[in-house]
């Protein structure tokens, strides 16, 4: 039983070293595939300064704050940003 046992073990082994080989040369061949083609394009992104998130800018809603352009990720943060400000009374 025990020897049964230990060559059971020993070719699970060799299976798993097996698999592993398998895909690092599955790895290495999608590698090389690969090599020849041009990364994509970075992505501008611009940061929403009421909520601090950041967009891709061809998705920024704009708008004007301060004689400035500002860049926000909804209609809820660009609204609050363009709010008028209520001074504080205390």
């Amino acid at each position: 039983m025990i020897l049964f046992l230990a060559r059971l073990v020993r070719i699970l082994v060799a299976l798993f070293v097996v698999r592993l080989l398998l895909r690092f040369v599955a790895a290495v061949v999608q590698g090389y595939a690969s090599a020849g083609e041009r990364p994509a394009a970075p992505v501008e992104m611009v940061r929403d300064r009421v909520c601090g998130t950041f967009v891709p800018r061809t998705r920024a809603l704009v708008g004007t704050v301060d004689g400035r352009e500002q860049h926000f990720c909804s209609e809820s943060c660009r609204d609050r940003a363009l709010a008028p400000r209520v001074p504080s009374t205390s």
